[in-house]
């Protein structure tokens, strides 16, 4: 009996140090997938964190720093040893506007660590696809001519027109005559003259409305980015009797008027951006008649007050785009009179806008990105 009881008693022992060799080799193989786990996430974050330092490289370098797959480019990060490199699908778009279109960026990343569980070298590669579009930060066309202040005066006269229809042949939504921030008819006679406008009326011209409310309008962050162009080294400054170039359908420009300033030397046409501040006027010198905005000069882009304690529009000048009118927030200018007399023409019109675009893009050189799938 009692060395039946020794026999069971060391049998139990063996079992259960089996049992103990058993659930220590688990938690070993658990610890080491757990760990083997751990790594193979730590390597992704690091291939994936490969492609965003690859985005801002072809940021920095406007394209031209373009890794290969014969000639990837090499680096460590966090530890880990990567290689990379990237296809770029360019639109199918041509013309113009091609450069604003989206472009396909395929950037294939692999990332080398050592298999804690093979105790072998070993790589994930993944494959991120992204969209690449221009960065320009223009604000959308509301209307040809948007109040985004509440601090102006307005009159129209002459055969002056203020058209929100599309251009004809385009393929241009309609838009409304004038947008305004709010009717503030109980506080602003001058939003009075502008909501209230006649029906009857050959100013305004929209089969949308003539006057729309939009209380979502506002100058911010317009406002940055005119402070961004005006810092670049692209933007051209007008002043005095200005004979230079006022941009072209395949390079349009962005252009500031801070002082006063004539277009002379026969400038009938421009495309871009340009920027009226700080009390600029801007004339048009036509057979020796000096007008306001321009005698007969065709601006085609984006028109912007800012500041600026006049725009009148006097002559028979034609803006086809949209015209701009705000305040920056700390600004101390005061009010803005907004006089269109004469024949001057504002026309809304989409094809413009892409001039106010590539203008703004141009100088950027910055791309946004999108991403649109990984997998390995």
């Amino acid at each position: 009996m009692g060395r039946a009881t020794i026999i069971i008693a060391t049998g139990a022992i063996l079992v259960l140090g089996i049992l103990q060799m058993g659930m220590n080799t688990t938690r070993k193989s658990i610890a080491e997938g757990s760990a083997s786990y751990a790594n193979n996430v730590q390597v992704r974050n690091t291939a994936f964190t490969a492609s965003q330092i690859a985005m801002e490289r072809i940021n920095e370098s406007a394209g031209t720093w373009h890794p290969t797959e014969g000639s990837p480019w090499y680096e460590e990060i966090e530890g880990y040893n990567i290689s990379l490199y990237y296809e770029l699908l360019p639109t199918s778009a041509s013309g113009a506007f091609s450069s604003l279109e989206e472009d396909t960026v395929i950037i294939h990343t692999v990332s080398y660590y050592l298999n804690s569980l093979t105790e072998q070298q070993d790589s994930v590669e993944l494959i991120n696809t992204y969209t690449k579009t221009a960065l320009h930060f223009v604000p959308e066309f509301k209307s040809a001519l948007s109040f985004a202040t509440d601090d102006f005066t307005f009159s129209v006269g002459g055969s002056s027109s203020i058209s929100g229809n599309p251009p004809s042949g385009s393929s241009c939504e309609t838009k409304p005559a004038i947008t305004v921030m709010d009717d503030g008819s109980l506080i602003n006679d001058d939003y009075n003259e502008v909501t209230n406008a006649d029906p009857s009326s050959t100013h305004f011209e929209s089969d949308s409305t003539d006057v729309a409310i939009d209380p979502e309008l506002t100058y911010s962050p317009v406002d940055e980015l005119i402070a961004r162009l005006s810092e670049m080294d692209g933007t051209i400054s007008i002043s005095g009797n200005y004979k230079g170039t006022m941009g072209s359908e395949e390079s349009p420009g962005v252009f500031f008027v801070e002082e006063d300033a004539k277009l002379t030397g026969g400038i009938s046409d421009g495309y871009g951006i340009m920027v009226v501040r700080s009390g600029g006027e801007l004339a048009y010198d036509s057979s020796g008649v000096e007008l306001d905005i321009a005698g007969n000069f065709t601006f085609n882009g984006l028109v912007v007050f800012e500041d600026a304690y006049e725009l009148k529009g006097r002559g028979t000048p034609t803006i086809n785009g949209s015209v701009l009118v705000g305040h920056t927030e700390d600004s101390s200018s005061g009010t803005i009179n907004v006089d269109m007399s004469g024949n001057i023409a504002l026309q809304y019109d989409c094809t413009a806008e892409k001039y106010a675009q590539l203008a703004s893009a141009n100088l950027l050189d910055q791309n946004r990105y999108k991403r649109l799938s990984t997998y390995e």
